[in-house]
């Protein structure tokens, strides 16, 4: 999940041996008062603040370091696979192994940049996605460089900045990487110190922590509501006259354009309007949600797992299985009677991995076992969340259920126990979900 980290300090003993680093090569930085190294191009980088004093050179005031943990992982090579969250906790750490920084300084080091992101691979052309993203609430999505041209990103801001491009086409001349074509990657961007606070990090020491990799996919879902996606080829069969007309106006860029000076709300409000009338598979912002919500899930149950263990291909996956295909006679035996850790309830329609109930299976339940879907959701979503779409439902759902299981270990002041005591006092109705 995260790409690119600059962490700062003004420790000397830190910044004294780490100028006597070997193996980084002098590079010239665009600001003349720093020093800069680097090595693996720029992906590592020691940026020195140069100190002077009546104009004689007086030292380091500060020294700034830029990592990209993905990339490390990969060898240097690339950053278009998953990156879990134990993966990178375990990859931060042998980074600041290798360049020398002791446990007991990683508090030391302030994250000052950091830039976090998924990669999904969208059923939707890739070309058509990337050409269809156009605004981040009323900031339009501009290409920065025309011979990359399904590559976005917002304007500059002060704080932070989106992108949104196609990873595989980025990677399309390496193959031996193994990255689909239509591979799609959303980013946040955040470039100061008390924006990146809001995600609950000051310093190294945070990213190391499990919960914190939780708030950053969340906090990706929050910015992706904002996004504009407009679909140019909608199936309008199922829309009314006046919706259909609707929808061709909207498509339009200068409709858009033209609502950025409208009162406050007007720009947002058209766009719920626009989201609403595309509904299913017109919706593209929508499917693309879903596949957010399912790969943070995803991501979250692997942090559970060993890591870069090989996967035995000749063993058949069933990912996308139905329940009632699944538990055949022919299914294999590890597939059969696996339980959610938390409900009890059957999980065998979910990934092999899977050990709680996810997107997968709560659509699972209620398609085929409504009354236990509602059961769920009056046990694990709070009122507020009941009008939202199925697929946000579903990972709310789900990512309280999990919380059941970790937030005792991971985060005990907001444990499960006190979300029950905060939302669901005694005297409300009670379900025993072991026993269903």
């Amino acid at each position: 999940m995260l790409d690119n980290i600059k962490l700062s300090t003004k420790d000397q003993s830190i910044i004294n041996r780490l100028a006597e680093m070997p193996g980084f090569t002098p590079y010239r930085h665009r600001n003349n008062n720093f020093a800069g190294f680097c090595r693996y191009g720029n992906l590592m980088r020691f940026d020195f603040r140069k100190s002077f004093d009546n104009g004689i050179f007086a030292g380091f005031h500060h020294l700034e370091i830029s990592i990209s943990p993905h990339y490390h992982y990969n060898n240097y090579l690339h950053n278009g696979n998953d990156f879990t969250p134990q993966q990178c906790i375990k990859t931060l750490k042998e980074i600041l192994q290798y360049i020398a920084i002791k446990p007991d300084e990683y508090d030391a080091l302030k994250v000052v940049n950091i830039e976090f992101g998924l990669n999904i691979i969208p059923e939707t052309n890739i070309q058509h996605l990337i050409n269809n993203i156009l605004y981040y609430k009323k900031t339009p999505f501009i290409i920065p460089e025309p011979k990359n041209e399904f590559s976005k990103r917002t304007d500059n801001t002060k704080y932070k900045y989106l992108k949104a491009y196609a990873k595989g086409l980025q990677f399309s001349d390496s193959p031996q990487f193994g990255i689909n074509l239509n591979t799609f990657r959303f980013e946040v961007k955040s470039k100061k110190s008390f924006n990146i606070e809001r995600y609950g990090i000051y310093n190294v020491t945070d990213l190391l922590k499990f919960e914190i990799y939780q708030r950053l996919g969340q906090e990706l879902l929050n910015e992706w509501d904002n996004v504009l996606l407009t679909n140019l080829t909608p199936d309008f069969s199922t829309l009314k006259p006046e919706e259909m007309q609707y929808i061709q106006r909207a498509n339009k860029t200068d409709f858009w354009k033209g609502l950025t000076d409208a009162p406050r709300n007007k720009f947002s409000n058209e766009k719920r309007k626009y989201y609403k009338i595309l509904k299913g598979k017109n919706n593209l912002h929508t499917q693309l949600k879903g596949q957010f919500v399912d790969k943070i899930l995803f991501l979250s149950e692997s942090a559970n797992l060993p890591q870069r263990t090989p996967i035995k291909t000749t063993i058949p996956v069933f990912i996308e299985t139905p329940l009632k295909e699944i538990k055949g006679q022919y299914a294999p035996p590890e597939q059969l009677n696996r339980v959610c850790l938390v409900t009890g309830l059957d999980i065998s329609m979910q990934k092999k991995t899977s050990k709680y109930l996810c997107s997968a299976g709560l659509k699972y339940y209620k398609e085929n076992e409504p009354e236990t879907y509602q059961r769920l959701k009056e046990k694990f979503l709070t009122r507020e969340k009941w009008s939202l779409d199925f697929t946000e439902q579903f990972y709310f759902i789900s990512h309280n259920i999990r919380n059941t299981k970790t937030n005792p270990n991971h985060n005990p002041r907001n444990s499960r126990k006190r979300f029950e005591i905060r939302n669901y006092p005694p005297d409300h109705l009670q379900f025993k979900f072991n026993t269903i």
